[in-house]
């Protein structure tokens, strides 16, 4: 996500300032991009392999009943 971002900022950026800035600025807008990218999911990767600390309440379902059968219909 990031190195879109960067890639369309290194565009507006690179021909603002024309010249070989065309082509340097968007590939270098989407390498940082990238790398920024790689970093992020790294960090949500790690953060979802720690061990869960919280207490969590279970949902009470309630007690369970099984359909009552009328004799006189069965």
């Amino acid at each position: 996500m990031l190195c879109c971002v960067g890639l369309i900022g290194g565009m507006a950026i690179g021909q603002s300032l024309g010249g070989p800035w065309t082509y340097i600025a968007p590939a270098a807008g989407f390498g940082i991009g990238l790398v920024g990218d790689m970093k992020f999911m790294k960090g949500m990767h790690k953060k979802q392999d720690q061990p869960d600390t919280e207490v969590r309440a279970e949902k009470d379902p309630g007690p369970v009943r099984r359909p009552e059968v009328n004799g006189k219909t069965a």
